[in-house]
């Protein structure tokens, strides 16, 4: 019986998209519609998404964020089940069944991911985990398969191949992903939102897909902009200023600040941390229907994160969401 719809959220990727395409199409009558949602695109990601056949494809004039386009693609799905994928990671068969199996078996799941692991067989993801100190890190990234620690739960999911339930998404309002979030952060945000409601997450042992993560070429000035604003914006609306001024998570903020003046002033400026602050606090003043439930955190690992600060990076710990 078809229980998933899939959407595929674009900006680029043409190359990527047959191969995304086929592992969605290998996972049978599972799959409802596949909806392909392109922002605009600087290549020819419409016309491949087109020689493919049987996909709906939705153009945007614009970029409008992957926010705003999961939203759109949202309402175009009726299926209880909605997978969101990025353009450059390939299912393997049988993803779709395990996870829906783990969605029905425990009903305050909200979401589900398996184990997504790069080109050369390393973990990328097994869901992500958000520190005390307020820093979302992908669990078991660059880990051998054969290290993993699949017991604990993660906080939340990554939205490069999640299997959402319809009925949590719709719990949390009409557009469930903030789009002032434009990109990163946004799967964070919409976790912790879940988690105030009541909802949990879990990694599916039995479900793999393997991840290029074209996101890490992208513009570090632009990745680093948006991922510092986006975590601003979500303590704001999840935690409040007590979240934001907390010791550990303004020493993060400073630390991150300062690296970011030093090797990519472009991209402190580009985050408007009093603006990205400012609607986090808006945010949280709409929130009146979701409980101020305290969501538990995990540990920060603080010797690790320093290390990856002194490394040339690119906001190596958020979690990409497209």
């Amino acid at each position: 019986m078809t229980q998933t719809d899939v959407v595929v959220v674009t900006y680029g990727g043409a190359t990527d998209l047959p191969g995304c395409i086929a592992g969605v199409r290998a996972q049978g009558s599972a799959i409802g519609r596949v909806i392909v949602v392109d922002n605009a695109s600087p290549d020819d990601v419409v016309a491949v998404a087109r020689s493919l056949g049987g996909l709906e494809i939705i153009e945007n004039r614009e970029n409008i964020g992957y926010a705003a386009a999961m939203n759109l693609a949202l309402g175009r799905s009726e299926t209880p089940f909605v997978l969101s994928l990025n353009a450059d990671c390939v299912l393997e068969p049988g993803y779709v069944d395990a996870c829906v199996k783990m969605l029905e078996s425990d009903e305050r799941l909200a979401g589900v991911t398996g184990m997504l692991v790069l080109p050369d067989g390393r973990a990328d993801s097994t869901g992500f985990d958000v520190s005390s100190a307020m820093w979302a890190t992908e669990r078991d990234r660059h880990r051998p398969p054969d290290q993993l620690r699949p017991s604990s739960e993660p906080f939340g999911v990554s939205g490069a191949a999640a299997l959402w339930r319809r009925a949590a998404l719709e719990d949390l309002g009409p557009a469930p992903w903030w789009q002032w979030l434009f990109v990163y952060w946004d799967d964070v945000e919409l976790c912790w939102r879940a988690r105030r409601r009541g909802w949990t997450f879990a990694f599916v042992g039995g479900a793999r897909a393997v991840h290029r993560r074209g996101a890490d070429t992208a513009d570090s000035v632009f990745v680093e902009g948006q991922s510092f604003r986006n975590r601003l914006a979500t303590i704001a609306r999840h935690r409040g200023w007590p979240g934001l001024v907390a010791p550990a998570s303004l020493l993060v903020t400073v630390v991150v600040a300062i690296r970011l003046a030093v090797r990519h002033p472009a991209a402190l400026r580009a985050a408007h941390p009093v603006v990205a602050v400012r609607a986090g606090l808006a945010a949280r003043r709409c929130d009146t229907s979701i409980p101020d439930r305290r969501v538990a955190l995990a540990r920060h690992p603080w010797t690790t994160w320093f290390a990856a600060q002194l490394r040339p990076t690119r906001a190596e710990g958020a979690p990409r969401g497209s």
